[in-house]
């Protein structure tokens, strides 16, 4: 044990003028703060240099000791030396803030609310990360809601910061010290059905929202529907709550997960509903055309495959077309969506309902799971 400490802790008397002692406790490994006394040295020298070779090392273990017995008396206190990412502990809510509302058809509204996004205080398995996933929503704490998201994940430059300040980064000056946890605000746009979440329809500045972990993994666009050479052609079936997913799909940057519509040569949005009143985003569709080159062909009587099989200015090869269902969960939808791709031969399809790979979190160390995932894991034993 004395070995082992003199030999984890003399960095500091390795620097030295003179060979290595060959009789040294360490056995000549570490060279010696003094010269070591050459053969011709008399006998009272060797003497000397032993008499000092000891002092060094018990100086050495009993600072060890020291310093271990003080530092014994903290509990846990190898947890000290874990790596630890940014708001690990940070709570699952936050809170929001209701910004605006507006009425996009009967019973189905857009809510629009102020969301934190700084890294420091939204961990990354809790953030909106990839389109298709849904926001979990509380209102003056009562029932947690689920509902999707009518906007790309936001923009990195947005946290930019604050994901800096998390590394720890400082710029050319800086004197190093304690921050205060970096904040930043964005506004996330919601589709709301009254039926569905009645509560988010409602409310106005007066309620309290909190806003939890994002919920799934988000559409499966990893593929080679990314091409956009490879896939110039791309259709979107939408019905339903896709609309939302549609939008949020159309306005997310490339960094981000798009699919860069503006530099495909074709790209047509077929968009049912049940009557005029029932469609969604309206006054979106020139804008749509204009910045993202999606032309949207809109329906209330025909199906999907009347409303493909009329286009009449749509030119496409199987081969080099994609496709996009974007049905809010509606099966008879999706699968009218699906045949009208196997009698037009495409193959590369992405839906809502496929999603990608959930991702899987590093865990701090020896702690196992992260504090959220115990949560859940305990949460579902109890259920069970």
């Amino acid at each position: 044990m004395e070995a082992t400490l003199l030999h984890t802790s003399i960095p500091s008397i390795r620097a030295s003028e003179g060979p290595a002692c060959t009789s040294s406790p360490a056995g000549g490994r570490f060279v010696a703060p003094f010269r070591c006394p050459s053969p011709s040295t008399g006998a009272a020298s060797q003497a000397r240099s032993g008499r000092q070779w000891s002092m060094v090392a018990q100086a050495i273990k009993s600072l060890t000791d020291a310093e271990n017995e003080e530092l014994l008396q903290y509990k846990d206190r190898d947890r000290w030396y874990l790596p630890t990412f940014a708001a690990d502990d940070a709570p699952d809510w936050n809170q929001g803030r209701f910004v605006r509302s507006r009425q996009l058809a009967p019973g189905i509204r857009e809510v629009v609310l102020e969301a934190e996004i700084s890294r420091e205080q939204v961990p990354l398995r809790n953030a909106y990360r990839h389109v298709g996933q849904k926001a979990s929503v509380r209102v003056n704490s009562g029932v947690e809601y689920t509902v999707p998201v009518s906007a790309g994940p936001f923009p990195q430059q947005l946290i930019r910061e604050s994901l800096f300040r998390a590394r720890g980064d400082m710029t050319s000056g800086e004197i190093k010290q304690v921050k205060e946890v970096d904040s930043v605000k964005a506004e996330l746009p919601l589709f709301v059905s009254e039926e569905e979440a009645p509560d988010i329809y409602k409310m106005a500045e007066d309620d309290s929202v909190e806003i939890g972990p994002f919920a799934g993994a988000g559409m499966d666009l990893r593929g080679p529907i990314l091409a956009m050479y490879q896939f110039p052609t791309l259709v979107i079936f939408c019905e339903g709550q896709g609309i939302a997913t549609a939008k949020a799909l159309l306005e997310t940057q490339a960094s981000e997960g798009g699919l860069n519509f503006p530099y495909r040569e074709d790209v047509r949005m077929y968009y049912r509903a049940p009557n005029q009143e029932a469609l969604c985003y309206k006054d979106r569709y020139e804008e749509w055309e204009q910045q993202y080159a999606c032309k949207v062909v809109t329906s209330t009587r025909d199906s999907f495959q009347d409303m493909f099989d009329d286009d009449n200015t749509l030119a496409y090869e199987p081969e080099s077309t994609a496709a996009v269902i974007l049905t809010g969960g509606d099966e008879e939808a999706e699968a009218a969506a699906l045949e009208v791709c196997k009698e037009a031969e495409i193959e590369e399809i992405a839906m809502d309902t496929k999603e990608q790979m959930q991702s899987v979190y590093i865990t701090k160390g020896s702690e196992g799971p992260i504090k959220s995932d115990k949560k859940k894991a305990e949460a579902a034993a109890q259920a069970v």
